[in-house]
């Protein structure tokens, strides 16, 4: 793999106006603030209720009780006890009598629920759930892009539109996240021998709205006319740099590079999308979950986000730019197998990477098998509650 030919084949590209929009608006929610979404008919004021600030929260308090409702996901719906579709999206929750401060973080925080405050046992006579619509729907969607807990509180502003500089369009959202993806560019590589592959460098990747980076770790020197032993890797802080034992992402990464050097080349994909795409933060709650006895599907789906919400648009993007068509996919995981061929990467061959339990993730690596569709052996049920990993 010539690594002038990957650069030369790269052309400068400005971000687009949605997608610095995009960015803008994950800014000021994980800052707190309120933020306009505009659509065809109208515009909602919108805040997550993670992080929302108390100047923000006053002007919710004094719009109109009718006009202002909370956004929390089917998921989330469904374990406070409303009559929600398993796999609904985003629902909206009102009251009557408005939306007591109180009760919004419980509501829409296990966490906080669990620690300090009570759910009220009459919730859901307090509270009415309602389908939402598209717009409702991008919200929550801005708001995972932001890495924060799935829930927002918002105020409908009928017939209006606003020309704040940091609001956004509704149909901007996952267009702009979309080409986040799509305008990765190689902005820098270097050699970094390895402990367990001497020869290999490290290329980083950048989008053009100079957002969340990706890293491939290139092993040798793949023959790109071949199909490229790759493996696709979500990074994992607790276990590839702090050696987790709560999940098996350290062994798998160093086991993987080592495949790789010991089979000639390869190439790790690095991919900034840490516990399944959910975040750090959010792993940590789960963890916390997973501690009082859920297991790591359903630590997710308490905070109101789905088993999995990891996107391999970057990983085929990244693919595409070194020049790689066709790959031995390492993974145990099929949904990774159908989504690189969904993305136009033909996969060749599956490769088996499983890795030796421990007493800390028997319960993980079981309900990987159980729940996830992980191909390797789960006949031995768990001694320990089940953990989080990617």
């Amino acid at each position: 793999m010539n690594t002038a030919i990957i650069q030369s084949s790269l052309k400068p590209q400005l971000a687009s106006e949605c997608l610095i929009q995009v960015e803008r608006a994950v800014s000021e929610l994980r800052r707190g603030r309120a933020l306009p979404v505009n659509s065809d008919r109208n515009t909602r004021l919108i805040a997550a209720i993670e992080t929302i600030d108390p100047e923000a929260l006053e002007q919710f308090q004094s719009s109109p009780v009718s006009s202002t409702y909370v956004l929390i996901t089917g998921q989330r719906a469904k374990r406070l006890g409303f009559n929600a579709p398993e796999h609904a999206t985003v629902y909206r929750l009102s009251s009557p009598n408005g939306l007591p401060t109180e009760e919004l973080r419980a509501v829409t925080d296990p966490i906080w629920s669990k620690d300090r405050a009570s759910l009220p046992t009459d919730l859901s006579t307090k509270w009415s759930l309602t389908a939402c619509d598209e717009v409702d729907a991008m919200c929550i969607k801005l708001i995972k892009h932001a890495e924060l807990l799935p829930a927002a509180i918002v105020t409908d502003r009928k017939n209006t539109t606003d020309a704040n500089p940091w609001s956004v369009q509704s149909s901007q959202i996952l267009q702009g996240i979309e080409q986040q993806a799509r305008s990765l560019q190689v902005v820098s590589e270097a050699q970094v021998p390895l402990e367990d592959a001497e020869l290999a460098r490290i290329v980083a990747f950048r989008p053009t709205d100079g957002g969340t980076e990706h890293l491939a770790i290139v092993v040798g020197e793949p023959d790109l006319t071949q199909p490229v032993l790759i493996r696709l890797h979500s990074e994992c802080f607790t276990g590839d740099l702090l050696g987790s034992l709560r999940c098996d992402c350290g062994p798998q990464l160093r086991g993987a590079i080592a495949q790789m050097s010991q089979a000639g080349s390869g190439i790790l994909l690095y991919l900034a999308q840490e516990g399944r795409g959910i975040g750090l933060i959010n792993k940590l709650r789960a963890y916390q979950l997973q501690d009082a006895g859920l297991d790591t599907v359903d630590a997710n789906l308490a905070l109101g986000f789905e088993e999995d919400e990891r996107d391999y648009l970057p990983a085929a993007q990244m693919l595409q730019l070194l020049g790689v068509k066709s790959v031995r996919l390492m993974t145990n995981n099929p949904r990774k197998v159908q989504a690189l061929n969904n993305l136009g990467i033909e996969v060749a061959e599956r490769v088996a990477h499983v890795m030796t339990a421990n007493q800390h993730n028997r319960g993980y690596l079981f309900t990987k098998g159980t729940r996830g569709g992980h191909l390797f052996d789960v006949s031995h049920p768990p001694k320990k509650r089940d953990e989080q990993s990617n």
